[in-house]
């Protein structure tokens, strides 16, 4: 993650190890605050994406790829943490990454 002006950049990197093909869905970033296990504190923000850099459509078997989301700046708080959600395409393989 690094910051520029009004701008958040999210370097992502994603390897499929599996012997099938990733094909994406989507790919959506959150804000999340509070305590999954109490519901009622739990929030999930979606961050809005101003502009996505060579995002793939699919990720072929053990191949690598490599690409940028742009965001408004934020900062998260102490009690804030970034998630990443990737759903695959066709398929019920989902990929939850929590900072």
């Amino acid at each position: 993650m690094a910051y520029n002006a009004s701008e958040v950049y999210l370097v992502l990197e994603i390897k499929n190890k599996s012997e099938i093909d990733f094909e994406i869905d989507y790919l959506k970033i959150y804000r999340t605050n509070g305590n999954k296990k109490r519901k009622a504190s739990f929030q999930r923000l979606e961050q809005k994406v101003i502009h996505q850099y060579q995002l793939p459509n699919e990720i072929k078997t053990k191949e690598r790829k490599r690409f940028v989301y742009v965001l408004p700046k934020f900062v998260l708080g102490d009690n804030e943490r970034l998630m990443i959600e990737l759903k695959e395409l066709k398929g019920s393989r989902k990929i939850v990454l929590k900072n």
